[in-house]
This record gives C-alpha cells, structure tokens and sequence, in this order.
C-alpha cells in the first residue's frame, strides 16, 4: 500500500518511525562533488536519530531551537550569561564602585550601607540596633562609621528606604558626626527623622528633602530613581543607582501585597521595567527568605482584629511595634466602630499616632483617642481598648510594666484580654518569655499569632524572593538584611531556582562588601574593610570597649576596692572592700590572704625615686593573681594609694 503524502515527507527527513523507504524517488537527491552550488543552494543531511522504546524518534546530539521550539525562551545559565541586558551596555571603564554595607548584614538591625565612586559616597540607611543582655546599660547599638568620618568631605547624600528604627534609628547618633549631609526621604519617613531627632535637639541642623517613587536625582556621577514597595510601614521604596556597568539596586524590606490595608500595591510593572535595562547587582531583602510559600496580606487581619473587638468581655490592651501604622490605624477604626475608646500607652506610639492623622493614614474622631490616665479606669471594661507598646518584652515598655504590676494606670485582671500582634524578632525570645509567665500568673486571656492572623509579616518569604529578584534579573546578586544563615538560605534559592551561578552571587560582611568595575564584580578582601566592630551608645554617648569589658567581669566576679594608707614607703592600714564578690565578710580567710599579698608587693615594688602611682599596676596585678589562683574567677580590682 502506497503511504501518504504526509508518511513520505516524515520518511524523508529521517522522521517516520517505520522503516526507511527503499524508493529512491523519495531520496533527496545530492549533486555531485564537482558541481558548483548557487548561494541559495544548500545541502542538508537529516541528523541522526534513534528510537526510544516507545518508538518515537529522538534525536541525538545537541539540542536545536527553533522559533517553535517550547523551550526557546526558557532561561538557562548560557542563556543569562550570553543575552544579560549589560551586555549590550557600552563598556566604559569608569573605575571601581564600592557597594559597602556598616551594618545589617550579620545582624537583623543596624541598616546602614554606602555606594563609593571615585570622590562621591552616597549612604543608604543609618539605622541601629536594639541591646541584646549582654550589652549591660546600653541603650543602642550602631556601625562602625570611622571611614565615613574620614570621608565625610565626599559624602553627597543619605537616602532612606522607609521609617523603622532599624533604617533610620541611627540618625541622631551617626549624622550629627558626618555634618549633617543633605539628606532623602519619603513623606512618612521625613516625618519619622524629625519626630525622633526632637527629643535629641538636632531637628532644626536636619536637611530632608522629600521623594517620590517617581522622582529621579543625581548625586556626584550617580543617578538614582526610586521604585514603590509594601512592607509592614507605608510609604517605602526601593533604591536603582544608575551606572556604566549597569544598575545597582537595594530592594528595601518588602513583601509583594497585592491588597496593602494601608498602602498603594507594589509596582510589579516598574520592578520588571528596571530589570529590564539592565541590572549589574541585586541586593534583595532576607529576613524571611527561609520561610516557604508568600507572606499574608495585611489585610487578612482586619476581619480577624474585628472579631477580637467584638468578642472581648473584658478590657482589651493590643501590643504591637510603634511603627507599625497601618495596622495600628485599622485597631483604631475598629474599635471606633464597636464603641470603644482608645488608650495609648507609650511615648512612641504616642508620636507616631499623630505622624498618621497629620498625614491621613488614620481616620478617627478625636474623642476615640486618649491618653493613658485615670479615664481608662472609669470606663466600663468593655469600652476600652489600651494600645501598647512592649510587643518585645522591652524592659521599660507599657505592656512589660502591666505584666509585672508596676504599671501607675493599668491593673491587669483575669477578665482582660491581651493580643500580640507581632511575632518574636530573633533574640527577643527571653524577655517575651518573662512578660507571657507574668501575664498567665494574673490569669488574662492570651492571643498572639500562633491562635489566629493577628500578625503577618513586612517580610516577603522565599516566592516573593524568588519574584523580586526573577523581575530585576541581575547579573551579580546579593543578600541583605539579616542574620548570616538568613542571608545563605537566600543565596542557596536564588542559586538553585534562578538559574544565577553561585560565583556570580556573594555573600557580604559588615565593612566588606562588592567591588563592581568593567571587569565584573567580586567580593572586598579582608585588607580591604573598611569597619570594625559596632558602636555602643549610652545615654547618647559612646562607650568605649574598656567599660564594657568591666561591666562583664563585675557582674561575673563582682569588684574588689584595695585602700593603701602608707608613710614614706611603710603601710600603716590596708583597707579591703568588696562587692558582688562570692565573700562579703571582711573577717574572710581570703582578705586576709590578700591583705599580706598586698603588703609583700609594696614593700618588693616600693622606690622613693619613683611616683607612688607607679605602684598601682603592681599590686593589681599581684592581687588579681593571687584570687585567680584560688577561686579561678577574675574580679575587677581598684587599688587606691
């Protein structure tokens, strides 16, 4: 039986999984080697093939795309690195860009990070960071800004991202020491500086001017413009330097929520739009990188906060951060709706309650908000809702006072109902800890974000990652903004989904970051760093590594007070104080043990020739051998002459 048409032409083309044909009609014919061959003419040979068991043919060799291939536009790592927007940049060498992170790198907090070009530095962020308990008496925690401060005559500007702490915190302590620099920032965020540089006395030296997601400015030989972003504070954006060797992006905190409570969505179209024009390095936000899947919408928890309104017997004190004003503005309209009145507890959420009515982020009649005071204890329990801070378990914050009943104006009950609606920030665990066993002591009901969607996160997971950096698609990537094992669950996603090389990704230190020139990128070396360790603030003043090396050993050991009254080289009293320390009987054998030890020194060390001050470092050190020796402890020790 003859085949068909279709059969012939597939049999022909090395296609049809039958049996070659024998028709020598069907063959294509070849010419001869002698004969010459017109341009339009072409020999073509079928390629090899060979049968899969299913009988369908397959080709062997390398794979060829076609306009109809399926998988013409599938990105692979040959692809990126062959078709990457920069390429077809013009190659102009313009020398080495620095992009340098202070901070915010190895810790979640201390946002700071500057852009170096030549003679121009451009800073990004001066945020800080909240003690830890091992900072004993510190108030704050910010970069190390020493090349900064030497630099300070380059310094063209500071952009600021959004308006927590974290990003703008460090302004009062950092900006005062580098000149006050014009600086950028949103409407909010502008408000924000302000409302916190007050307390310090520095508003009025502040240079801010404002921006848009659409403005565009040109610092020293960078270009910037800006992109909009959702995060748990309006009013955030994303940061594009333009440069020869492409664009550098950082992406601000953010997550992608397509129906923001409180903001505009994210501007996916713009995001893809920069990408692009060609992206030279990514630096993409990771704090919950890790976690699967996307983060919730803001706007979940409405309906979730209304029913707790409703459903509370009782009072009801809601803690969550200060900054936090899109959600703190729906509290507020909800509880106006069930009739309750508002207390606000706090001096921050005080402050930034009224940043969001100047600004039209909350909506309220004025009688809804009120100060903590002795109204809320006349109202009836169920007209009252107590908005606070202490969502962390601060020592000093509202609710963490309440829980311990050291709070003037708030008396907790069994019949209150307490809402945390936030979730721990890493190493917060301990003190959150301390305020939940005060709380179930009193017998109050308890709700927090493991019960019910009373909190979602500012923070896109590991789609929303994926997304972000899927659309900018940059040669050269880098994690920011987290803890060190966020930062490398980051890496290892982009590395194993976005077809991005792992040499082409980097992970960055604090004063270590990227160098970008015509060559490529790579990372600083370590002769390179330009920052030390982070700088500890008290009272507005730094403190230096020797009182805090004290701090530690008093509270291990406690501290020894050593009084020498002496005659022309002879003792007449030795006077021994301690406290903190394990003995606190002066009778102890040990005092007296040091007593002699004391004596024997002076009179070894003892020289008319010599100051009598020299012999402080003497006697110290012999004393604090000698309590080494038996307690195998080291107490701060004072030897007064």
């Amino acid at each position: 039986m003859e085949k068909d048409k279709l059969s012939q032409w597939l049999e022909k083309k090395g296609l049809y999984p039958g049996k070659k044909s024998t028709n020598n009609s069907l063959k294509p014919k070849i010419n001869p080697p002698t004969a010459q061959k017109t341009k339009s003419q072409k020999t073509k040979f079928p390629k090899k093939t060979k049968k899969t068991r299913s009988g369908i043919a397959k080709h062997s060799g390398r794979q060829q795309f076609s306009k109809t291939d399926p998988f013409l536009h599938r990105p692979t790592v040959e692809k990126r690195e062959r078709f990457h927007p920069t390429k077809f940049l013009s190659t102009i060498n313009v020398g080495d860009i620095r992009i340098v992170p202070l901070g915010g790198v190895e810790q979640v907090g201390e946002n700071t990070m500057f852009l170096e070009w030549g003679d121009d530095i451009i800073i990004i962020d001066t945020g800080f960071l909240f003690p830890s308990p091992e900072h004993l008496g510190i108030d704050v925690l910010v970069p190390d800004i020493s090349y900064l401060k030497k630099n300070k005559h380059k310094i063209r500007g500071i952009i600021y991202t959004h308006g927590h702490l974290d990003h703008i915190g460090g302004v009062p302590y950092t900006v005062p020491e580098l000149g006050f620099p014009q600086m950028y920032a949103t409407r909010l965020t502008k408000e924000l500086i302000f409302a916190q540089c007050d307390e310090h006395g520095i508003k009025d030296k502040l240079k801010i001017a404002e921006i848009t997601p659409k403005s565009k400015i040109r610092l020293g030989k960078f270009e910037f413009e800006f992109f909009h972003i959702n995060h748990s504070i309006p009013d955030g954006v994303g940061i594009v330097a333009h440069t020869p060797y492409g664009s550098i992006v950082h992406s601000s905190d953010f997550k992608f929520d397509y129906n923001p409570s409180d903001d505009q969505p994210i501007d996916l179209s713009r995001i893809a739009q920069i990408g692009k024009n060609g992206i030279a390095l990514a630096m993409v936000d990771s704090t919950s990188a890790g976690k699967s899947g996307h983060t919730l919408s803001e706007s979940v928890i409405e309906n979730t906060i209304a029913r707790i309104v409703l459903d509370a017997k009782g009072r009801l004190i809601i803690a969550t951060f200060a900054s936090n004003i899109g959600r703190i503005s729906k509290i507020i309209e909800t509880a106006e709706k069930c009739g309750r009145t508002v207390f606000i507890s706090g001096r921050s959420m005080e402050k930034n309650i009224a940043i969001a009515r100047k600004l039209n982020y909350l909506r309220c009649k004025d009688k809804t908000l009120n100060r903590m005071g002795p109204l809320a204890r006349k109202l009836p329990p169920n007209r009252v809702l107590i908005l606070s801070t202490g969502s962390q378990g601060e020592e000093l914050a509202a609710l963490t006072r309440m829980a311990a009943g050291t709070h003037s104006d708030v008396k907790l009950n069994a019949e209150d109902t307490v809402v945390f609606s936030s979730s721990p920030i890493p190493g917060n665990e301990i003190a959150i800890v301390s305020v939940l066993n005060n709380l179930a002591e009193i017998g109050v009901k308890m709700v927090d974000y493991r019960q019910m969607d009373i909190h979602v996160s500012g923070h896109g997971h590991a789609e929303e990652c994926k997304l972000m950096t899927s659309l900018l698609n940059p040669k050269y990537f880098a994690p920011i903004h987290g803890e060190v094992y966020m930062r490398n669950e980051h890496r290892n996603l982009i590395i194993d989904n976005l077809q991005i090389k792992k040499e082409n990704t980097f992970m960055m230190k604090n004063g270590q970051g990227v160098v970008l020139n015509a060559k490529g990128a790579r990372l600083m070396t370590e002769k390179e760093r330009v920052a030390g360790r982070e700088t500890l603030i008290e009272l507005g003043e730094k403190v230096h590594d020797q009182v805090m090396e004290d701090r530690k050993l008093i509270s291990d050991a406690g501290v020894i007070f050593i009084s020498i009254q002496h005659e022309k080289g002879t003792i007449k009293e030795v006077n021994i104080r301690a406290r903190g320390f394990l003995y606190m009987n002066m009778e102890h054998e040990i005092f007296k043990l040091l007593e002699k030890t004391i004596k024997e020194t002076f009179i070894r060390n003892f020289d008319p020739a010599r100051p009598i001050r020299v012999l402080e470092k003497p006697l110290k050190i012999s004393a604090q051998k000698m309590i080494l020796q038996k307690f195998k402890k080291e107490p701060v020790i004072e030897v007064i002459l």
